[in-house]
């Protein structure tokens, strides 16, 4: 019985078909690992962020509040723990941190209810219209527009809180780190129930504003 063997062509196209699996599996294996590491790098960054948000929070409930802004920044080299001889500086290294403490902007609040008072009054919520409200010299969202305001509110609130935001990056550069997302940010709020603040670190506090009439 004759046997066909396989033909230069079949060998070829046989060849072709294997060179492009594995290029493709390859390709494959290195976008998972890849992707692996990434997750690794986040899952990493987001620890790290959430220590520096402690520790940032701890420097303001300290320190108090201070008038103005706030900022640090580092790298993770003297992470460690000398009593237990652990060293985790040479793994963080690509790693660096930043935290800002500032006063919240209350701007889209009032801008918000200046918003809404406004479609009151037009009649598209709250079954206002021309005449409704305000012009009636009745309460709600209109007379709220009217006497709140993005800078009454920040006076009078901003005694009593601060925003801490961290951000933790990886790479060669803060700016490119920014524009590819190889960062985690984190943000939260201190409360401080006294309303006192603090013109220099040491310096005696200052009572909050009064609230305007």
């Amino acid at each position: 019985m004759n046997r066909r063997g396989f033909s230069l062509l079949e060998v070829m196209i046989a060849l072709a078909i294997l060179v492009v699996s594995m290029a493709i599996l390859v390709e494959t294996q290195s976008s998972a690992a890849f992707l692996t590491r990434e997750a690794e790098r986040i899952v990493t960054a987001t620890d790290l962020a959430a220590l520096k948000f402690d520790e940032a929070v701890l420097v303001v409930e300290e320190d108090g509040f201070q008038l103005g802004d706030i900022d640090e920044s580092g790298d993770f080299s003297d992470l460690g723990d000398e009593a237990m001889d652990l060293e985790f500086g040479p793994e963080l290294e690509d790693y660096k941190w930043e935290w800002f403490v500032s006063e919240v902007d209350f701007e889209l609040a009032a801008d918000l209810v200046g918003t809404a008072a406004e479609l009151q009054n037009s009649g598209v919520i709250g079954g206002g219209g021309e005449g409704a409200d305000l012009a009636a010299g009745g309460g709600g969202l209109g007379a709220l527009g009217g006497l709140v305001s993005s800078e009454m509110l920040t006076m009078m609130i901003s005694p009593y809180i601060r925003e801490v935001r961290v951000r933790v990056w990886w790479g060669e550069d803060s700016d490119q780190a920014e524009e590819d997302g190889t960062e985690v940010v984190l943000v939260g709020h201190v409360i401080n129930p006294s309303g006192q603040i603090l013109a220099n670190p040491g310096a005696a506090a200052l009572d909050a504003p009064a609230e305007a009439p």
